[in-house]
């Protein structure tokens, strides 16, 4: 790496109270998170749409599922999409202390793939949950009233620090002015937070977005470190975790 490349990253990156937002491709800038030092992942990663979410002929697509959007046409949300299941969830495994949760959130038509290649770092299945989100998606075959969430394990068991927490979490989705095309609630997001660490551990969110998770980080007191490869969505993420 040249002088100016170090420069630039030191002036993208931003580290303060809550923890480190970091401006790179989460394949790279994973490899400087030391062995077994993160105590909770929590992200939505990118995944391939198809056809079958999006409507039908003569109907008119809205929200990430618009036909006019030049990323959902070449089957991808987001313009960066390409990257595989199989390279990152081995740094997540790394990572990770023992006895530690992942929580990632996908769709139904990814949700084996992603379990089995997570399986195959040595992850574990811990139970898989449902957000229901009180609005539908338009889809030629039902219309999309929920998320999954894949819970996954290092290690041996942790029991979650909220027992009576049901697997279906019931939150509005964000309807209107989104910071990003798929955000996720902030109190969503603390559910999970809150059960699985404790105040003053780290979370990790290695595809950040617009910084839901350390928002939700912040509010509940524990440290964050947030990657993201798109400079607007990294821009957006400091402002709102800084409250600025």
């Amino acid at each position: 790496m040249s002088e100016l490349e170090k420069i630039a990253r030191a002036y993208c990156d931003e580290t303060g109270s809550i923890g480190k937002l970091i401006l790179g491709d989460c394949l790279e800038r994973m490899k400087e998170i030391p062995d077994n030092s993160i105590d909770m992942v929590l992200t939505d990663c990118p995944y391939k749409i198809v056809s079958g979410g999006r409507s039908g002929k003569g109907q008119k697509d809205g929200g990430i599922f618009n036909l006019e959007n030049v990323n959902v046409k070449s089957g991808k949300m987001f313009k960066h999409n390409t990257i595989k299941f199989s390279e990152w969830l081995p740094e997540v495994f790394r990572v990770l202390k023992e006895k530690s949760h992942c929580y990632i959130m996908i769709n139904g038509r990814n949700l084996s793939k992603l379990q089995v290649e997570a399986e195959k770092t040595g992850l574990k299945f811990q139970n898989l949950l449902l957000w229901e989100k009180n609005n539908v998606t338009i889809n030629r075959y039902y219309m999309q009233k929920c998320e999954f969430i894949l819970m996954l394990k290092k290690g041996g068991s942790k029991t979650i620090n909220n027992t009576g927490t049901p697997n279906i979490l019931k939150h509005n989705n964000i309807i209107g002015n989104k910071t990003h095309p798929s955000e996720k609630p902030i109190d969503l997001l603390e559910v999970m937070i809150g059960n699985s660490s404790l105040e003053g551990e780290t979370v990790l969110d290695l595809f950040m977005g617009s910084g839901s998770t350390g928002v939700a980080c912040k509010n509940l007191n524990r440290n964050f470190i947030g990657i993201e490869k798109d400079r607007e969505y990294f821009r957006i993420a400091k402002q709102r975790i800084k409250g600025e």
